[in-house]
């Protein structure tokens, strides 16, 4: 059995190809349907996700266009959508890195003065059809993750939310660094985050009345502590879920080679320090969720270990993973979408993790580089941002899609997919995969495992 470019593909129950990159959220409707929304476009599935309705847009009673980025099921009929308002225009087709250089710096200024943009949260009480005016949730500046709002068993609505302090330039603003790998004899840049100077934190807040009114965690922002007062860390794009009744896992995004974890025992109250979880991981987000059949936590994630990233493979796997005792064992490791054949790999030792094929600008003096991770190749892609969203019977899973080829005739390297800004007619650029639940079994009919409630015991003679 292949694990490339994916585990048991026969199992899926569709793939559909998208130009929504990484913006597609879902919600169950009372009705049984199925609610999307992606880049202020909604559409309905009647199937389970097999097909869908032709999109449409919805206006608020305030007139604002309802875009946002996390749906998530209300009492009754009701459906809740977190969103920003205060955005600037999104990236026109076809438009220059001068034009992006210019919208980007605009952008950091207006965040930087806190007149950014900001999240609000929109109600709707007859399945997304009409929608009231939305409610500010957090102040200019802060952001959440796609798909990463929850309804907790108490009724609660909690979603982990980011921000970012410091200068938006390193020490020398056109002299940045980029990180990369030769395919097919010419230079690609690897993505991600590798040398952002900004450092971030992150919190939660939430809602006791289907959101009317919100409110944060008690305790202040999470942050990495690597040692006492000295060695500190950020953590970028949370996402949650509910391990048991009031106990909830948050994983965030690092740069230090593998995911880290937070636990909160009251709901979302407050919450332990980021700590180290199990999950080797390039710079990269996670996306968690509760399986409802079961109850069991699913983790997708982009899975690279410490010697694919300095090669250059970052974001070339995502991955699934199955805890079923609320989160300290994960089994059943498998491939979403990968290049590799493995299905697990063991998280390196704490430490900035960096891609060996370092650059810089012409001018520049050239940096020593590890020859062992210093290699050609001849193909290059990368999927990543997964979103995950579990129903009775089955998952839906997305995350962007962009493949590079070489030109036929010109020595250029020819870009499948990436931001909507860069599409051609007929590409796509992210994939939705409609799975059932065993597939994240291994194929077969879920249960829990008989061992693990006595696993951690003390040994008897």
């Amino acid at each position: 059995m292949s694990n490339v470019p994916m585990t048991r593909p026969e199992e899926m129950l569709i793939e559909h190809k998208t130009r929504y990159f990484t913006s597609s959220t879902f919600a169950e409707l009372g009705d049984g349907r199925i609610l999307r929304q992606a880049y202020g476009e909604f559409s309905t599935s009647e199937d389970g996700g097999i097909t869908w309705s032709e999109p449409f847009q919805r206006w608020d009673t305030e007139g604002n266009l309802v875009d946002g980025h996390a749906l998530v099921k209300l009492s009754g009929r009701g459906v809740g959508l977190v969103g920003k308002l205060g955005k600037p225009p999104a990236a026109p087709y076809g438009e220059t890195r001068e034009q992006k250089t210019k919208r980007l710096a605009k952008l950091r200024a207006a965040r930087s003065k806190g007149t950014g943009p900001y999240l609000v949260f929109w109600r709707s009480d007859d399945a997304g059809e009409t929608w009231e005016a939305p409610v500010r949730i957090a102040p200019n500046g802060v952001g959440s993750f796609d798909n990463s709002i929850v309804r907790t068993s108490s009724g609660r609505l909690l979603m982990p939310v980011e921000y970012g302090i410091g200068q938006r330039h390193g020490f020398e603003p056109s002299k940045k660094p980029t990180t990369g790998r030769i395919v097919d004899g010419q230079f690609l840049g690897v993505s991600g985050h590798y040398f952002d100077p900004l450092f971030g934190a992150v919190y939660s807040v939430y809602s006791d009345d289907e959101g009317r009114t919100w409110d944060r965690n008690e305790d202040g922002d999470l942050i990495i502590m690597l040692d006492w007062s000295t060695t500190y860390s950020y953590v970028f794009e949370p996402t949650l879920a509910e391990a048991a009744p009031g106990v909830i896992l948050m994983v965030m995004r690092t740069g230090l080679g593998r995911l880290f974890q937070a636990w909160s025992h009251d709901d979302g109250q407050t919450w332990t320090r980021p700590q180290p979880s199990p999950f080797a991981a390039s710079t990269t987000p996670g996306a968690i969720c509760s399986l409802p059949s079961t109850g069991h936590l699913l983790l997708i994630w982009n899975q690279e270990g410490e010697e694919e990233v300095k090669l250059g493979l970052s974001r070339t796997c995502v991955s699934a993973a199955i805890s079923r005792n609320g989160g300290s064992v994960w089994e059943f490791f498998q491939n979403v979408e990968s290049i590799h054949e493995r299905t697990r790999v063991e998280p390196p030792p704490i430490r900035p993790l960096r891609p060996e094929e370092m650059v810089f600008q012409p001018g520049i003096a050239a940096p020593e580089r590890d020859p062992r991770y210093i290699r050609e190749g001849d193909f290059f892609g990368r999927w990543s941002y997964p979103t995950v969203t579990a129903f009775e019977d089955r998952v839906f899973i997305t995350h962007s899609y962009t493949t590079f080829e070489p030109h036929p005739t010109k020595a250029e390297m020819v870009q499948r997919g990436g931001p909507r800004s860069m599409l051609k007619p007929g590409d796509f650029n992210g994939k939705l995969k409609v799975l059932p639940i065993s597939w994240f079994y291994g194929g077969k009919e879920p249960a829990d495992n008989p061992f693990l409630p006595r696993a951690l015991d003390p040994a008897v003679p």
